[in-house]
């Protein structure tokens, strides 16, 4: 009953703090009502002519968006309600700069980078880790173990812990699972299909006011498509017994306007036991209303069961005693269902714009998993629901200086069931460990005002606010954990200096954190604080025809590390650390032209991650000190309207220490990827793609499983990928807009 007031509360809380915003929304009519005692004289509306212009402004409005649909689609690009943009492809006068007043996250003093249609087109990807691979600072790892969370890092934090230091977003929705037994802030983006894709913004360090927890390395937008004016079938295979099929409808005439995709895929796996079967179903319509605000629903149903391999003895498989395929036990792995509706609203041009979402999603999940304990059996079932909602306003200062503002809320409550417990061969052997009921909410105001006093200077200020309540049954120990509230401020702050148009300064302070996982932290630790980190930026871009430059340098301090050699295992406590480094970003455009386009890519980013005051532990662990890719990606017209495109780069991955004293550590390794795909005018699009491991592989995922000091080579256990990994694949797609058809106009 406790936790149900407690949601009630939230629920008033937040359609409070929403009425705020959305009342401060132009009306559009002022209606006269009769008072007490006149009820047979009817309403009056009475429309001043201020009103009336804004009311023609609305249906301009509403034929300009419907126009800009219907014109993206044609190009065969997502419907978006701006244009998709790039930070590096794509047209660089569609995408606000830093010396801009907008909302978009190229406009933020940081370093960001944004992938559109076109570009993830061109993407070799076999799963979604594989949107991320070749982007600056990112490093991105394949655990290989089943249907699980892919390792992403940014900033210098630990790709070993399921990317919990980023914080993830689809169509406004969070992604990061707080309270996980699994690991803190797990992310799974398996839910993820690429070709939904719209757009993916990525903001590197705690920069983004609008997000909030696990804001520590950076912050990942993904957007998904509205509609394309054509449906597709494509079917895929290759090496491990890997067979995908995907289906797609879409069309961009009549007054709703729906994407559907559905999934199947299937893949035996490098290792023994380490087969995936999954299903995905994607379905979002989208209309127009009268006032020319878009409205969205989407619903999505996602399925898997895997195996998981575990982790093998580096020194035993180095040596010869045991294959890098064998499986550790081969009952471990799982299974996930995961089922979601959101409603996402917008309304207003970019620079005036108010937006709402509303979702509930519910995710059931099982583990099973040896990490050199025995089986584990690991449960999280949770229902998550909660909302958004923001308002921009952009104007001017005395009509000189050009401000603009944004303001917002959100809202999010866990309900979370958690079990863990020792098994044999998936049956339940002992005591839990673990069995807790609890009801994590968080409240949040956000706001971000941007100034430009000169036509070169900007100011950029905001920050938000954060309250956390935790509401705790804890069925082992009763009473033993305290319920708790916290709040946590993380303020933003930076500069953007544009002397000239291909050339850009910024600098900028921001603070993030990520919230206390309950099963894994708080749970003998109730003093235990938020965990907030303070970051520093400053950087230069340089913007050519066809030569783009971005470098920053950066440092990040973390009040208390908190780290997890591997799920299942204890959560340790490091104390304070210290992050620097610097990204090196470049593009060359070879070819850039509407038909054809050749560039040549390549981004380094260095890192120092430094525990202090906890010698001998010198090190956080499980951070490459560099990561670089170099590239090529095209799009060439050939004979007959025929087009060839792809990319191809390799990634240099530097050495990593796996113990915090630094005795112990990976070697360099390297990883070419690469996509080919052939494009005739009838429809048939034709793909092979191959990722190749040239030398070590087994450096990609390493953990200790030993003493963080005084470890020993034979305490590392690793998960080797395969040397060669190839597919192919071959899409047809067919026209669903009629060319005479009448143009999509929405009527009520």
């Amino acid at each position: 009953m406790r936790t149900w007031h407690r949601i009630e509360s939230s629920w008033r809380l937040f359609f409070a703090t929403t009425s705020i915003v959305v009342l401060t929304h132009s009306t559009y009519a002022q209606v006269v009502r009769a008072e007490p005692g006149a009820s047979l004289l009817p309403p009056v509306t009475i429309t001043s002519p201020d009103q009336a212009t804004k009311k023609r402004a609305q249906r301009s409005e509403r034929a300009a968006r419907q126009q800009r649909i219907r014109h993206s689609a044609q190009r065969g690009q997502s419907v978006s309600r701006q244009p998709a943009s790039s930070s590096f492809s794509g047209d660089p006068a569609a995408t606000p700069g830093r010396g801009d007043l907008s909302s978009s996250v190229t406009a933020l003093p940081a370093a960001t980078t944004v992938l559109d249609v076109p570009r993830i087109g061109q993407l070799p990807i076999a799963t979604y880790g594989d949107l991320f691979r070749s982007l600056p600072g990112f490093n991105v790892s394949n655990f290989g173990q089943g249907a699980i969370g892919y390792g992403l890092s940014l900033r210098g934090y630990t790709e070993a812990e399921h990317g919990r230091d980023i914080a993830y977003f689809i169509d406004g929705v969070p992604v990061n699972e707080v309270s996980s037994l699994h690991t803190p802030n797990y992310a799974d983006l398996n839910i993820l299909l690429p070709e939904t894709v719209k757009s993916i913004e990525i903001v590197r360090g705690p920069f983004a006011v609008e997000y909030g927890d696990s804001n520590l390395g950076g912050s990942v937008n993904i957007t998904t498509k509205t509609a394309e004016p054509f449906a597709s079938a494509g079917t895929s295979g290759g090496t491990q017994g890997t067979a995908r099929g995907l289906g797609t409808y879409s069309t961009t005439q009549g007054a709703w306007l729906p994407y559907i995709a559905l999934e199947g895929y299937r893949t035996d796996g490098y290792r023994d036991n380490s087969f995936i079967d999954r299903y995905s179903s994607f379905n979002k319509v989208t209309t127009t209303l009268p006032d020319g605000a878009t409205v969205s629903f989407r619903a999505q149903a996602y399925g898997t069961t895997f195996g998981a391999p575990g982790y093998a003895n580096r020194d035993a498989i180095e040596a010869g005693l045991i294959s890098e395929r064998s499986a550790t036990n081969p009952t471990d792995g799982g299974n996930k269902q995961l089922e979601n509706f959101v409603i996402n609203y917008a309304t207003g041009p970019q620079d005036q714009e108010l937006k709402g979402t509303l979702f509930v999603s519910h995710d059931h999940f099982n583990r099973y998993a040896d990490f050199g304990g025995g089986q584990r059996w690991q449960h999280d079932d949770r229902t998550m629901v909660g909302g958004r909602v923001t308002k921009v306003w952009t104007g001017a200062i005395g009509n000189d200086i050009p401000v603009q503002l944004l303001i917002g809320s959100n809202w999010r409550s866990d309900n979370i069931n958690a079990f863990q417990a020792p098994t044999t061969a998936r049956a339940v052997t002992g005591a839990p460990v673990a069995n807790l009921g609890l009801t994590e909410t968080n409240l949040a105001a956000f706001g971000q005002i941007q100034i430009k006093p000169l036509s070169w200077l900007k100011f950029t200020a905001g920050g938000r606010f954060d309250q956390f309540y935790y509401d705790i049954r804890d069925r082992i120990t009763p009473g033993d954990t305290p319920n708790i509230s916290i709040g946590i401020m993380s303020p933003k702050a930076g500069v953007a200096i544009t002397p000239v148009k291909w050339l850009e300064l910024f600098a900028n302070y921001g603070q993030g954190f990520r919230s206390i996982d309950v099963p894994l932290e708080l749970i003998g630790n109730p003093g235990i604080q938020p965990f907030k980190v303070v970051s520093r930026e400053g950087g230069i871009q340089f913007t050519f025809d066809r030569f783009r430059f971005l470098a920053s340098y950066w440092t990040t301090d973390s009040q208390n590390e908190s780290f997890q050699a591997a799920p299942g295992l204890p959560v340790t406590f490091l104390g304070k650390a210290r992050r620097d480094g610097f990204d090196l970003d470049g593009r060359f455009f070879v070819i850039q032209e509407p038909a054809n386009s050749i560039s040549l890519f390549a981004n380094f980013s260095h890192v120092r991650a430094r525990l202090l005051d906890a010698a001998p532990s010198f090190f956080v662990p499980n951070v490459p000190n560099y990561v670089a890719n170099v590239g090529v990606d095209f799009n060439v017209a050939t004979a007959n309207a025929q087009a060839i495109s792809g990319s191809a780069y390799v990634t240099f991955v530097g050495k990593k220490n796996l113990t915090q004293d630094g005795l112990i550590a990976t070697s360099p390794f390297s990883r070419i990827t690469g996509k080919l795909a052939y494009t005739w005018p009838g429809g048939w699009t034709a793909f092979t793609q191959a990722t190749l491991y040239p030398g070590d592989r087994l450096s990609e995922i390493a953990i200790s499983f030993g003493n963080p000091t005084g470890a020993s080579s034979s305490d590392i256990f690793v998960s080797a990928p395969p040397a060669v990994v190839v597919l192919a694949g071959l899409t047809y797609r067919f026209p669903t807009a009629v060319a005479s058809g009448p143009p999509t106009l929405v009527t009520k």
